[in-house]
């Protein structure tokens, strides 16, 4: 019924008796089909129809939305390898990286001042890809599959209800929920999964949230002393998220679990376009003298060499956290607290070498305490003290990561330790910059993210690799966005670098609208992975090789507006 919802409300909408549409000029007495030319062509902002002057239900209806099309090559990459024929062959290094057609459809329906419906739609498609073909893992991690249904999507999004009653607002259905505000770090952005499989998720962040489905309330609390602007908030998720197309993985990884794809991380098929670099030596019958073996554990692999244990559809296993927020002085305060469990799989050693043993990705539970602080820094003298300065920072500790290590003594292959992960970071918001542009600002965003292992040792390695952790890993992000042209022209410089094998992640762009309408805009992308460590895991150094040059084109229509 979801799926049909915006096809029944337009039929009732255009049979209605609407104040204004296309199909009549504004006395309503003839057709004016140029009006509507102009809107689709030239790009005039007015909707098709317009119903806030109706006195039928349908008049707090609204339809929105845009086409995408995002076309992309690989740049000469040096990491598309091809497992699938044979071992060390590179092929389609300039071939077809993208070609995602995306349709994004928004219905809100504004029941009344304190009662609202709002659903998102995606359509997506993407074809199969000549470079994908007898390159994905099956079962048992022979590379001889395609993967040419997964990246498709036909579903609703974000689907929920808001209501307000007196300084309560809840909303209950599927939805994004962000507690982070770096640009492409995940600190205190613990609620939501990513769907990592037909992206570089840290250039592409906003996209590649998952929602999930919550009861999310938000209790207003009047001022107290100094502390203003106070609001706690609190959700819980189920167990049950579930995710119907798009999870036909040829390893079957999810063969059965359709109900709960939805709770964690949608990661690259094996051997598939956004894959990262395999480690060559998992096990030590396969490891040459010298080379050191991430799994030593493994005495006696057996089929199936790995399998998925997603958290089961129970009580148990439901998510939950609440977080409070207040404003004291100039100072923007936040604390967390968050129960869930891993997003992103360990990998455990099961079983014992006399029967037999493989590997289980599974994803144990967590608790994160959280808290945020934002505010202005006022620089004096009187040049300096227009300079728009913020100071950005988030701290999250979590009780028992886990970890993989090479220590044969852990027949497991993992242990836990604590964690803490911190992000600083220092904005420079629309700076008057005449020298650079009469008719945009300047604003930049410089971020210090530190992860720390508060028990450390030496046996720490990377799931899946034998590449150590460190103590302490470090990402400098820098960001830096102007416009010309009153916006029509607007570039952006977004770079993350990692001192491991000095390793940079760099996703520019430039994004072209015309100065008349905000309908259509162009944005031209590069993203390369450059670096001299490619098995670096939390550097990036794992995506080494796998340079995109993007191009995209959107539209955005405005199809009914209701009252708002």
């Amino acid at each position: 019924m979801m799926k049909w919802l915006p096809a029944l409300m337009i039929a009732a909408i255009l049979a209605g008796n609407t104040s204004r549409t296309y199909g009549q000029t504004a006395d309503g007495t003839s057709s004016d089909y140029g009006r509507l030319a102009r809107n689709i062509f030239v790009g005039s902002n007015e909707p098709f129809a317009d119903v806030r002057g109706s006195d039928e239900w349908f008049s707090g209806f609204s339809l929105s939305g845009f086409l995408q099309n995002t076309s992309g090559m690989w740049a000469n990459s040096s990491a598309l390898t091809n497992f699938g024929r044979q071992a060390g062959e590179h092929h389609g290094a300039n071939s077809l990286a993208v070609e995602r057609e995306l349709m994004q459809l928004d219905a809100n329906y504004l029941v009344d001042a304190d009662n609202q419906f709002f659903a998102r739609f995606w359509l997506v498609y993407e074809p199969p890809y000549l470079w994908e073909a007898g390159n994905i893992a099956g079962p048992n991690l022979v590379y001889d599959k395609s993967q040419s249904e997964i990246y498709n999507r036909y579903d609703v999004r974000d689907a929920y209800w808001k209501s307000t009653d007196g300084p309560l607002t809840w909303f209950a259905g599927r939805q994004i929920v962000t507690w982070g505000e770096s640009i492409a770090f995940r600190v205190g952005d613990v609620v939501n999964p990513q769907d990592l499989s037909w992206n570089f998720g840290f250039a592409n962040l906003e996209q590649s949230r998952l929602p999930l489905w919550m009861l999310h309330p938000i209790l207003s609390i009047p001022s107290l002393g100094p502390f203003g602007a106070n609001f706690a908030e609190g959700i819980w998720a189920p167990a049950w998220q579930p995710i119907y197309d798009g999870v036909s993985y040829a390893d079957e990884r999810y063969q059965g679990l359709d109900s709960v794809a939805g709770s964690v991380n949608l990661l690259a098929p094996s051997g598939g376009r956004f894959d990262p670099y395999p480690y060559p030596f998992s096990i030590p019958a396969q490891t040459p003298a010298g080379q050191q073996a991430a799994f030593p554990q493994i005495r006696n692999f057996v089929s199936p060499f790995q399998t998925y244990l997603l958290p089961s559809d129970t009580w148990a296993n439901s998510t939950e956290g609440v977080r409070a927020h207040t404003l004291v002085e100039n100072a923007e305060i936040t604390a967390l607290y968050w129960h869930a469990h891993q997003l992103n799989p360990t990998n455990f050693v099961i079983g014992q070498a006399p029967a037999g043993q493989n590997l289980q990705f599974e994803y144990p539970e967590l608790n994160d305490l959280g808290i945020t602080l934002n505010r202005p820094i006022y620089l004096g003298g009187e040049t300096l003290s227009s300079v728009p300065l913020v100071l950005r920072t988030e701290g999250v500790w979590q009780d028992h990561t886990p970890f993989n290590t090479i220590n044969p003594a852990r027949s497991s292959a993992v242990v836990y330790s604590s964690t803490l992960n911190t992000l600083v970071a220092c904005d420079l918001d629309d700076l008057e910059t005449p020298w650079l542009s009469s008719t945009g600002g300047l604003t930049t965003n410089l971020e210090w993210n530190n992860y720390t292992i508060l028990s450390p040792n030496k046996h720490l390695v990377y799931g899946g690799y034998a590449e150590r952790w460190r103590h302490n890993e470090e990402n400098l992000l820098f960001n830096a966005n102007t416009s010309w042209w009153w916006g029509a022209v607007s570039p952006t410089f977004t770079s993350i670098y990692n001192p491991d094998g000095d390793t940079w992640e760099l996703f520019p762009n430039v994004v072209l609208t015309p100065p008349w309408t905000n309908k259509y805009s162009l944005m031209l992308q590069y993203i390369g992975i450059l670096g001299n460590d490619k098995y670096s895991s939390y550097a990036g150094g794992v995506f080494k090789g796998k340079s995109i040059l993007l191009m995209q084109f959107q539209y955005n229509f405005n199809l009914i507006r209701g009252k708002s």
